[in-house]
């Protein structure tokens, strides 16, 4: 069976394969790889399928486990709400599907859509004493939704390309759960995440995906169309670079200047000039972002955690910090190596692990188990649960056989057992019927003796009711208080006898209470004692024989 599982991110720079095992004791990372995607004529998408197709190879990865990470302006994220609170799993997957058919710009059956309840918004609190500044939502009356939805051919397209690179996509997932495993994973950002929400900010080449992580959940996601391609093209325009050249540029020489991080010369504040003018924007649609989530979830970030390549420009997180007023930094150090786990420890810092982070939380998520935000649902589900059944049927084959081996062999040791103990006692009857009877004797010999036959005292029958039957039977036939007016003070049930006195009011009602009595099937013989008068009343007496205690 399969014992890797890996994760891919098609980006229009570059190509991120992060593969990890499974285990007891959780997911462990075992290699993170990007390539760039060549320049050609080809659409951005061929090419960046060959890059695939090289690693896909070189990783050993064919007929593994995979999944495709989806991003940017591929899907739709939406926040609905619900006014009711417990609805089942089926019911609600009805309800966000009519929700989203109505504000998404895709029909109901050309869609596919995931979708998970994200915790309860704490009430709204100011930030370092200072109200926190725009909308801030109520908490919900009823239940909200974390949702992402795609066209259902784009994703059907995706999982037609893993299979002819020889792999059968196991999901299409979205970004939300890879940034809740990543901030599960940060430990700088375990402060954030007790105070607050924390925002991961994944600064791509053509785009930039915010989704903001409360509770170990995500809250709320969007896609930003600005990214490190604006920045290369401003300084490919300033500087009137081939575009090469300008990107080999900004990695190495770009720079945004800040308070904390300020242009020591005037060859760092001419690139801070040229930078600033679109990470301001950028900045602005981050902040933007923040305050739709607040508006929208009640969720107020107190941190941003910055990954993907585009977080590799000096200075942008001192930027940031100051753009957007609260801590944003890199993962780095301490961060890299709890992320790459012990297994690759030594070697973190060579990996791109901050590139690559959104890939990597994807590929831990999904190795961990069932993971959130699998767009490949539905009748595309099915489907992928069935290939990947055959895909598997000689192993599980192989298991259900190794099963029936063992019950097979534990049915066997059970009736050895059995046989055992069947001896044992065939020869402890033997021995104690040769004492009782002077001959040996089998079990069904001895039970098939009369009493009188095998020599021992008669044994009582056994009986027919008992006194408590006996008791609720007499007690049903006592004539209603309306006839009678009865007063039984002594009842003695006896294995063959029963006696029974008490007072009535008159005679007739003792001989009715008589008559009643004696339509009792147990009783075989009665005999009435004499009728004495006694304070106004008529004491009575029976002795009544039975057969059936």
């Amino acid at each position: 069976m399969a014992n890797k599982v890996f994760a891919v991110d098609l980006g229009a720079w570059s190509v991120k394969v992060a593969v990890a095992t499974p285990g007891l004791r959780g997911s462990t990372l075992l290699n993170v790889v990007e390539r760039l995607v060549p320049e050609g004529d080809e659409p951005a998408e061929a090419r960046a399928k060959h890059v695939l197709a090289a690693l896909i190879t070189e990783l050993g990865l064919k007929n593994e486990t995979g999944y495709i990470g989806v991003y940017g302006d591929t899907v739709f994220t939406q926040v609905l709400e619900f006014g009711f609170k417990n609805l089942r799993r089926a019911e609600l997957d009805k309800a966000v599907g009519g929700e989203l058919e109505g504000v998404v710009p895709v029909d109901l059956e050309d869609m596919v859509y995931t979708f998970e309840a994200p915790p309860p918004a704490p009430e709204a609190a100011p930030v370092d004493g200072a109200p926190t500044r725009g909308r801030v939502a109520a908490p919900a009356e009823g239940m909200r939704v974390l949702t992402y939805a795609m066209r259902r051919e784009k994703a059907e397209q995706l999982i037609q390309l893993g299979r002819d690179l020889g792999y059968e996509p196991r999901g299409v997932l979205a970004c939300g759960g890879a940034a809740a495993k990543l901030v599960e994973r940060t430990p700088s950002a375990m402060a954030a995440r007790t105070t607050g929400a924390v925002a991961v900010v994944d600064i791509g080449h053509e785009r930039t995906d915010v989704v903001v992580v409360a509770a170990g959940k995500a809250v709320f996601s969007r896609s930003i169309a600005r990214a490190g391609k604006q920045v290369t093209e401003a300084i490919m325009k300033h500087w009137r670079l081939p575009w090469a050249d300008a990107e080999r540029a900004k990695h190495s020489d770009g720079f945004i200047a800040s308070q904390a991080e300020p242009a020591t010369s005037d060859a760092w504040s001419r690139i801070h000039q040229v930078t600033v003018a679109e990470l301001q924007p950028f900045a602005r649609d981050v902040r933007q972002t923040l305050a739709a989530c607040r508006a929208k979830t009640g969720f107020a970030a107190s941190a941003v955690l910055l990954v993907g390549g585009g977080a590799r420009l000096r200075g942008i997180s001192s930027f940031l910090t100051e753009q957007l007023g609260i801590p944003a930094w890199r993962p780095a150090g301490d961060d890299l190596i709890a992320i790459a786990g012990p297994r690759i420890a030594a070697t973190a810092a060579q990996l791109p692990l901050d590139s690559a982070a959104m890939t990597v939380g994807m590929v831990l998520e999904a190795a961990g188990g069932r993971p959130a935000f699998d767009l490949r649902s539905g009748s595309l589900a099915v489907k992928m649960d069935l290939s990947f059944l055959r895909s598997k049927a000689v192993p599980l084959g192989a298991a259900a056989l190794a099963i029936a081996a063992f019950a097979a062999g534990s049915a066997f040791a059970d009736l050895y057992r059995l046989r055992k103990a069947e001896k044992t006692l065939a020869a402890r009857v033997a021995t104690e019927s040769m004492e009782q009877y002077g001959t040996q004797k089998k079990a069904d010999e001895i039970l098939g003796l009369t009493v009188a036959s095998a020599g021992v005292n008669q044994l009582n029958p056994v009986p027919k009711v008992t006194a408590y039957d006996l008791l609720i039977e007499v007690s049903e036939k006592v004539p209603a208080k309306d006839k009678v007016t009865l007063d039984i003070d002594k009842l003695i049930i006896e294995p063959t006898k029963i006696d029974i006195g008490g007072t009535a009011k008159t005679s007739e009602e003792v001989d009715l209470l008589q008559a009643e009595l004696k339509k009792i099937s147990c009783f075989k013989d009665m005999t009435r004692g004499p009728t004495t008068s006694e304070d106004s009343v008529k004491r009575f007496s029976f002795s009544i024989t039975t057969e059936c205690i």
